[in-house]
């Protein structure tokens, strides 16, 4: 009944959470691509399979907030649109009612690739799996990032500025080192913002950088304090900006893992890929006197220019960079099958970060066509209401999502619902579990093994669940358990045993592994008469 008035509650909120006239969000929803999978809740020694499926996206995870509730004993409610969870929180994990999961989702097995590369250092990551990188040399090494610098100043106009707005070229242009790259716009030049990010970008002119600093930021110095603070906002901890265009200087620096978070960021959007994926451009603006001007500027980068034997397909954009201090640096988005990845290189030589780029994207390709990809395609509307617990809003709406009218929680948000979380953990890897009449065994990681598709599990955590005393003979290296009724021996590596003194032959004999005593699940159940059952899942440690 509890479960009815739990579903039904979901129907309602549903209703709320989809009017057809709510946020313009909730009509546009937002297509991804994430592994949805069972999983087991652990507390306090105590473990349940859940209700609900758990999501992996970007590198977080997130399960159903009804099952929060379930395990929390809280009512859920909603209205205005707002969700409401309320009650006094207590823990109660239920029996498992559904067989458990026996093929696994390898969410956390990304693919990873290491060819020998001649760059000093490196780093590629998957858009929409960014836990582990495929690839990483010296990913945390700070290094002079020279013109690639330009995708942060790109980013900023991005998303402060109108493409199609009407820029007047200021005159800090005119004071960019002598010996800079350049686009040749002038003081008094007008022109659209995105013909100034093609001026930017293609050529690498720091003329186009110091008038976009200029038009975004009101100053150079401004612009260079909105680059260091949307580093940091980004994760980019190890990043310090001086100019917008990547002149060298000693406090400009950044990693190659942290360029990369710059670039996955800069990569959301469609005219970031548009522009720095473009071989020519050509366009026509206007001079100060009002003289019409015609330029055409050529990308530096060769692996999108189809003329040069580095021109690779699969590099849908990116951006060279090089000064004598940084030597050549090289960043590329890359779409490989369905996958879109960042690879970044830093301080190479001539030439070497085209082929370095080549040799990671055979290597990944070569890795994809051998990996079985199970993510799922799925449509989900970002949260953008409130979300109170006992009527005190909390501050988790934005790592909420709704998918198939049900409210998902990032798993690093739940100890914010109640104090009774200290901590929340999500394991990396499926974990062996065993049932033993729907209640779970707990076993940490490692602890229980399938041998010829038996599984076997340590002797004292079976024991405890099925009331058994058990009695060890180092001697003979029998095993006896006994309850009221049963008498189980079994001896270790053998075969035979005997129930109540009847000879029994085995699958799998018990063993002793790395000192712990396994014994088979399967035949000391039918011993006794217990139902049991075993499963493969990622697990939610909750402390």
């Amino acid at each position: 009944m509890r479960k009815i008035k739990f579903i039904l509650a979901f129907m309602v909120a549903a209703a709320f959470l989809f009017p057809s006239a709510t946020v313009k969000a909730m009509n546009e929803p937002k297509t991804i691509q994430a592994f949805e999978e069972p999983y087991f809740i652990s507390y306090n020694g105590n473990e349940s399979l859940a209700e609900g499926k758990l999501i992996t996206y970007d590198g977080k995870t997130y399960i159903p907030l009804l099952d929060v509730s379930n395990l929390l004993g809280l009512t859920f409610g909603s209205s205005s649109e707002n969700i409401y969870l309320s009650g006094s929180p207590a823990i109660s994990l239920n029996k498992n009612a559904h067989a458990l999961p026996k093929e696994p989702i390898e969410s956390t097995n990304a693919l990873k690739v290491n060819p020998a590369i001649s760059t000093y250092a490196g780093i590629v990551l998957e858009n929409g799996n960014n836990s582990v990188p495929v690839f990483s040399k010296n990913a945390q090494k700070k290094l002079y990032p020279a013109s690639t610098t330009k995708i942060m100043t790109m980013l900023l106009a991005l998303e402060n500025g109108d493409l199609k707005e009407t820029v007047t070229i200021g005159s800090g242009v005119a004071t960019v080192p002598f010996d800079s790259s350049k686009a040749g716009v002038k003081p008094g030049d007008r022109m659209t913002l995105e013909q100034l990010l093609y001026a930017l970008m293609l050529p690498s002119g720091n003329d186009a950088a110091v008038a976009v600093a200029e038009h975004i930021g009101g100053s150079v110095d401004q612009f260079v304090k909105m680059m260091n603070n949307r580093a940091k906002e980004l994760g980019a901890m190890n990043t310090s900006f001086t100019n917008p265009h990547g002149y060298h200087h000693p406090n400009l620096y950044t990693t190659a893992s942290d360029l990369a978070l710059i670039v996955r960021e800069a990569a959301k959007n469609p005219a970031f890929l548009k522009i720095t994926g473009t071989p020519t451009y050509t366009a026509t603006y206007k001079s100060k006197e009002g003289k019409t001007i015609t330029k055409t500027w050529k990308n530096t980068n060769k692996l999108v220019q189809t003329s040069t034997p580095f021109y690779l397909s699969s590099i849908k954009a990116g951006k060279t960079g090089y000064t004598g201090e940084a030597r050549y640096n090289l960043v590329s988005i890359a779409t490989i099958g369905k996958r879109q990845y960042i690879i970044v290189l830093l301080r190479g030589e001539k030439d070497q970060g085209y082929k370095d780029t080549k040799n990671l994207v055979n290597a990944i390709q070569a890795k994809q066509s051998k990996m079985i990809d199970k993510r799922t395609t799925m449509n989900i509307f970002p949260f953008t209401n409130k979300l109170y617990v006992n009527d005190l809003e909390m501050s988790t709406n934005s790592n909420l999502f709704i998918k198939d009218g049900q409210p998902y929680i990032a798993t690093d948000s739940i100890k914010e619902l109640s104090p009774i979380f200290s901590s929340v953990k999500v394991s990396q890897s499926p974990t062996l579990k065993a049932s033993f009449n729907q209640d779970l065994i707990p076993l940490g990681q490692g602890e229980a093994v399938i041998q010829n598709g038996r599984m076997l599990v340590p002797i004292r955590s079976f024991s405890e669940k099925a009331n058994l005393t058990l009695h060890w003979d180092q001697k003979n290296k029998t095993v006896t358990a006994n309850s009221a009724d049963i008498l189980i021996e079994m001896k270790i590596n053998s075969k035979t045993a005997t129930v109540n003194g009847k000879k029994v032959e085995l699958d799998v004999p018990p063993t002793i592994l790395n000192g712990r005593t396994l014994l088979p699940l399967r035949f000391i159940s039918e011993s006794i008469g217990a139902t049991v059952d075993w499963g493969r899942a990622r697990t939610l440690y909750l402390y």
